[in-house]
């Protein structure tokens, strides 16, 4: 079975009309079948947790995949939030656990710790928050980062609306936190062949899933006229790709190590190398990129988490390449 999540609209504070955005896509992607939507984190956008309530309120069977970053919310706000959504709007709310990639915004906050100890909080984060909606006793807890003592924070909720926790990241502390914690283990691949060699390199006790952007017309030809119009690099953002050859994130640095080419006819790194991205682009004709998908299917892969969809165009494409690869699940 394969499941099928979109990405959210996170407008800036005073982007104008943000709630009619997000609305608006929300509903867009309940038309066209997409199982949940991805509410991301920085902190130039709006809080995940906002725009995961307006997706819920726009919507009557999208989940938000809220993105979950423990310095930026303790186990028992989120567990409340959490706990809140689901009782409000009768669905579940999933969450992507995050660590920080941006080192100008750990700094900010005095977050010393390294890129392995904030898995290692994650980790630690995730034990916290389930034990809070999954038991309803007081929660005594004396952990590395965390201490509490009979904490009761009344947020049980019954085993099938409690949260999927996906766990971002690529590098080898990424993924043992996954093996941990997560349900689903999701990160940017690499072109399939070296994906297959990388990422996928152990073996797995937890779902495999990818977030990757789909630029599909009826043609190679078409495709690629809109990538290359919509994603456009200069001099400003080359030099910051080069630079994050040097991010402490795993998965920066190999976006920012493969080349701006096209890799297999269909794998591109434009949005990217353009500063409006941080996922590969599969582009092509509707066979083309479903064909390609279907061999990141047949390493394991039964997750997709898509980057924008900005037009209902977008999302037609998307959405035929989409049944095509379903389809040959069935068979």
């Amino acid at each position: 079975m394969l499941e099928v999540l979109g990405t959210a609209p996170s407008p800036r504070p005073d982007d104008g009309d943000a709630l009619k955005v997000i609305a608006e896509l929300s509903r867009r992607a309940e038309r066209h079948g997409v199982n949940g939507l991805l509410a991301f984190y920085n902190h130039r956008y709006l809080d995940p947790w906002a725009v995961a309530g307006a997706i819920m309120q726009s919507t009557a069977t999208v989940s938000p995949l809220a993105a979950l970053q423990p310095y930026a919310l303790p186990p028992f706000t989120a567990a409340k939030l959490i706990h809140g959504m689901t009782r409000l709007y009768g669905r579940r709310v999933d969450i992507n656990l995050i660590t920080g990639a941006a080192s100008e915004e750990l700094g900010q906050l005095g977050d010393s710790l390294d890129h392995d100890q904030r898995y290692e909080r994650a980790t630690e984060y995730a034990k916290v928050l389930r034990a809070l909606l999954s038991v309803d006793e007081p929660l005594h807890h004396e952990g590395r980062f965390y201490h509490y003592r009979g904490l009761r924070a009344h947020s049980w909720l019954p085993p099938e609306d409690r949260p999927r926790v996906f766990v971002a990241g690529s590098s080898p502390a990424s993924r043992r936190a996954a093996e941990e914690v997560g349900d689903i283990a999701i990160t940017h691949p690499e072109p399939v062949d070296q994906f297959a060699q990388t990422f996928l390199d152990g073996s797995r006790t937890v779902r495999i899933g990818i977030r990757v952007g789909l630029i599909v017309r009826d043609t190679d030809e078409q495709a690629w006229r809109v990538a290359h119009d919509r994603y456009q690099s200069d001099r400003r953002t080359r030099l910051k790709t080069a630079m994050r050859r040097k991010s402490d994130s795993d998965w920066s640095r190999r976006m920012a190590t493969l080349s701006a080419d096209v890799h297999d006819d269909v794998y591109w790194t434009g949005a990217y190398q353009a500063d409006k991205g941080s996922m590969p682009l599969l582009v092509g004709s509707h066979d083309r990129v479903a064909d390609y998908l279907d061999r990141y299917l047949a390493l394991g892969v039964d997750t997709l988490l898509l980057g924008d969809l900005p037009t209902e165009e977008d999302f037609r494409h998307a959405g035929a390449v989409l049944a095509d690869v379903r389809g040959r699940i069935k068979l």
